[in-house]
């Protein structure tokens, strides 16, 4: 009796297979016993491959986290990992595959060490990072590329034929200037989409410089804990779901200048109340 995972129906399922054992004694054999296995369930496979499919599927396509596709089918992160690990191993012939969205993000695959060639030779550091081109509507690697330059990325583009490439009509990269310059280089025309998570990092980075740079310019001097805008710093990085009415209109009064003239002079409640508006509306 063996015992499999499958897909949710009105809840966590589990099915019971009773399997039948087989047994030669042949001299031929190179196995004396074996138990019966299917294409969905191969040997000393503990859930089906429809379950597999619909966990990669749940990642790639949905674009939801392992942990989360995990807990929505009632399983373990490391079988929806070792089906996502399964599903990108199989490479494709790229230049036989038209895909319209990619993805191009860079990995390291081992901590920074450092190497020599020869006993005399000084230590170089090496960076273990690779970049890996990813199709979003099926979830496969089709290339990787040792480093995460522009060189590199580059001279994987411009390998692939011509038709290959003006089919791409979205490149999916982190804000790396790297990336982009290959992007102009080789897929000229194609849009460059950046996530949410990226933009309003880079949101919250300026709303930070801009708090200590008008701390500088006003003070003369690096902020104190005991000033407002220092306490309550915090207050604007919320994210806009977790504001009143009153704070998506502009910066918290915590964090205002109070005195007209030193707000007039470039306080913290006219640079920070232009740059917050716009925080929050990438943060929708």
């Amino acid at each position: 009796m063996q015992r499999l995972r499958d897909v949710s129906l009105a809840g966590t399922v589990e099915v019971f297979w009773r399997q039948r054992r087989f047994f030669c004694d042949e001299p031929p054999c190179p196995r004396g016993s074996f138990s019966e296995a299917t294409a969905q369930v191969p040997t000393r496979a503990r859930s089906r491959a429809r379950l597999r499919g619909a966990l990669v599927d749940a990642v790639v396509r949905s674009g939801r986290a392992a942990l989360e596709g995990a807990r929505a089918y009632g399983v373990s992160w490391w079988l929806v990992q070792k089906a996502l690990d399964a599903a990108a191993a199989t490479l494709p012939d790229v230049d036989a595959v038209a895909p319209k969205r990619l993805e191009i993000d860079e990995h390291r695959y081992h901590s920074v060490g450092w190497y020599r060639e020869e006993e005399s030779s000084p230590s170089v550091r090496i960076e273990p990072w690779m970049t890996t081109v990813v199709d979003l509507d099926t979830g496969r690697v089709l290339g990787v590329v040792n480093g995460r330059d522009s060189a590199g990325v580059g001279e994987w583009l411009f390998a692939r034929p011509l038709a290959w490439r003006l089919g791409v009509e979205v490149v999916a990269i982190d804000p790396s200037g790297a990336f982009r310059k290959a992007l102009r280089m080789w897929l000229p025309r194609t849009a460059v989409s950046v996530d949410a998570f990226h933009l309003i990092q880079l949101a919250n980075q300026a709303v930070g410089e801009a708090r200590q740079r008008l701390s500088q310019e006003i003070r003369d001097r690096r902020r104190r804990t005991t000033e407002p805008g220092w306490a309550n710093r915090r207050l604007l990085l919320r994210a806009a779901g977790a504001l009143s009415d009153s704070g998506r209109a502009g910066p918290p009064r915590t964090v205002r200048r109070r005195r007209p003239h030193r707000a007039a002079a470039g306080g913290l409640g006219g640079q920070a109340a232009a740059a917050h508006p716009p925080r929050l509306r990438l943060a929708s």
